[in-house]
């Protein structure tokens, strides 16, 4: 029996380099990387759809994904147009049309004549042969600064749907940008997009700085009801995170800020909430109720945002309590089809949703921090020097560490892993407290316990010998129990909310896994320790940021703005906490590797 190994595959124009497995395809490897390939044959390499170009052994071949296997160092070649066709197709294999809100259009000077006794917005209207309104004063007042110049060739129209948002006297067209923001609990992703020609440009992430208030939503909510200057404080915190990732992705871009018009958001409920500003003190009360669930259109000038003042910020609708509109922008991704999902998206404030595009089930559930690397002992972000993967060969402990340097931490799938590796080893029994007794001194890894200065105890994983750095990499008592009330809180979530649904486990089609951190677990050391359910012949598929993918189809198209509006009508939110069967199947669901079944 062959032991497969993780090897490296290079996207070097996406500046992206990811660790996989290496009996994997080139198709696996570019879904890993957030970038699935069109499979129309389900990867049987007859529809020739994933035709890929790579770089190996020194030549530049094209393959099929989803046959050829990938090798170490092995260039896949994507370019950011290439992988934006990839992001703009829907599961069902229909091309979204790139139809963006905000229009430019470019008009010659001497096209634009007014009439004896006309007026200038008329000239407009049949220069750009539309119906277009001015809303704005601001903009009413700029018309005579810009109309009538003589020195200048074009003059571009910015119009958001039918609303002229700004006037651009230039000798060349002008090109505007939007940005796709995901805000995070923990971190914010922003996508920048050329909005004439619906190119990713660049992305850019960082942490959120709200976490200095609290690592969760309801220390955060706490912090923001204590008063009018705690909540500004806390708004001005995301407010700060979002002009610094509109800041870099313009500096690293070569473009100004003013050349962005259109910024789209989604975010949970709390999140929501914090970035506009408005006080979510009753959304930490029961019965757990927000101000509005509603789209919220704002003009920029509204918000203290980096980008032009009569641009658009636009945050996507709630779904109820603390399903806010990351999920609805994960909804918005899925497959258009009559199969029915269970969609799982993991993070700080756990997501579930349950159904298809017809009627959805969706609640959330409070895992907590631990699943992101925050709340344990030696828990770090998914960034160098977090061990990612853990593995035992030949009965010793292997690490996988990202940048391939001396480990540092624990990110989320690295302690999945650790978890899996103490259960499955009998370190741990399944109420989750360490072996003792003879069951220890029979144990071959007896020697790496040890006791803190607390009297804690806790597991080494790496030891100080097997370190370069000489740091012990170590589990405690308490990792354990925060991964399993993380686990807890996660499968009676989706046992819960599949039974309100109205169906059982096997009439699931697939389980859907959102997020950064159920790109990156093992499934199968997720299911053994019973984070994820196990239904037979029920598979799970990891999209990635499914948040980040639905409000950059958002930016990009009205079709799917359409589609966005009609999400939350659809929706069905589920109180878990009220269910009557909640604490019993929680408190059953704590035990490591022994769940009630779907």
């Amino acid at each position: 029996m062959s032991i497969q190994k993780n090897i490296h595959v290079i996207f070097p124009f996406l500046d992206k380099t990811i660790s996989i497995e290496d009996n994997k395809t080139v198709a696996d490897a570019c879904a890993l990387a957030g970038f699935p390939q069109n499979l129309v044959c389900g990867g049987k390499g007859t529809c020739k759809k994933c035709l890929v170009t790579i770089r190996e052994n020194g030549h530049i071949i094209e393959v099929l994904s989803c046959q050829h296997p990938v090798s170490e160092n092995m260039q896949i070649l994507i370019s950011k147009e290439a992988a934006l066709s990839q992001i703009l197709e829907t599961s069902a294999n229909a091309t979204l049309p790139f139809n963006p809100r905000i229009k430019i259009f470019s008009i010659p000077y001497t096209n634009l004549k007014t009439d004896m006794c006309s007026f200038d917005l008329e000239t407009i209207r049949e220069a750009l042969d539309l119906p277009v309104n001015i809303h704005s004063l601001n903009i009413l007042k700029k018309i005579p600064q810009v109309f009538h110049l003589k020195d200048k060739n074009l003059l571009s129209f910015l119009v958001f749907n039918e609303e002229i948002i700004d006037l651009i006297p230039g000798d060349t067209p002008f090109t505007a940008y939007g940005v796709a923001f995901d805000i995070g609990t923990t971190s914010v992703v922003g996508y920048l997009y050329d909005l004439t020609t619906g190119v990713l440009v660049n992305q850019y992430s960082t942490l959120n700085k709200q976490i200095s208030f609290g690592g969760d939503v309801i220390s955060r909510i706490e912090f923001a009801s204590g008063s009018a200057e705690d909540l500004k404080k806390i708004h001005n915190s995301i407010i700060e995170t979002v002009n610094m990732i509109l800041n870099n992705l313009c500096k690293d871009s070569d473009i100004e800020t003013e050349a962005i018009y259109d910024c789209v958001f989604c975010g949970n409920s709390t999140m929501s909430h914090l970035f506009l500003g408005l006080n979510p003190h009753h959304l930490g009360l029961s019965p757990f109720t927000g101000i509005s669930k509603d789209m919220v259109t704002l003009t920029a000038s509204e918000l203290n945002i980096s980008m032009n003042s009569f641009g658009r910020i636009t945050f996507l609708p709630l779904l109820g309590g603390f399903v806010g509109a990351d999920t609805t922008a994960v909804l918005l991704g899925l497959p258009r089809d009559e199969n029915l999902r269970l969609m799982i998206d993991l993070g700080t404030n756990g997501e579930i949703a349950v159904g298809n595009h017809h009627r959805f089930s969706v609640a959330s559930t409070a895992c907590g921090p631990a699943l992101e690397g925050a709340g344990i002992h030696m828990g770090m972000r998914g960034t160098t020097g977090a061990i990612e993967k853990i593995t035992l060969i030949d009965n010793k402990i292997k690490c996988q560490v990202i940048g391939n340097g001396a480990p540092l931490g624990f990110c989320g799938s690295g302690i999945i892993d650790a978890i899996a590796l103490l259960l499955r080893e009998g370190l741990v029994y399944a109420r989750g407290n360490f072996i003792k007794g003879k069951d220890l001194d029979d144990h071959p890894f007896k020697d790496r316990f040890g006791i803190d200065e607390t009297g804690q105890r806790y597991f080494v994983i790496v030891s100080k010998d097997e370190n370069p750095n000489g740091n012990e990499m170590i589990i405690t008592q308490k990792d354990v129990r925060q991964v399993q009330l993380a686990k807890a809180a996660i499968y009676t979530g989706c046992c819960l909310l599949t039974k309100h649904f109205g169906i059982e486990g096997h009439q699931l089609k697939e389980v859907v896994l959102a997020g950064a951190f159920g790109n990156y677990i093992d499934v199968n050391n997720a299911q053994f320790i019973g984070l994820l359910p196990k239904i037979d012949d029920v598979p799970i598929r990891s999209i990635g940021n499914g948040a980040g993918t639905g409000v950059q189809l958002f930016l990009l198209s009205k079709e799917e703005i359409i589609q966005c509006e009609r999400i939350p009508g659809v929706t069905t939110h589920v109180e878990l906490a009220t269910d009557p069967e909640f604490s019993n199947a929680y408190m059953m669901n704590t035990t490591l590797g022994k769940n009630m079944l779907i």
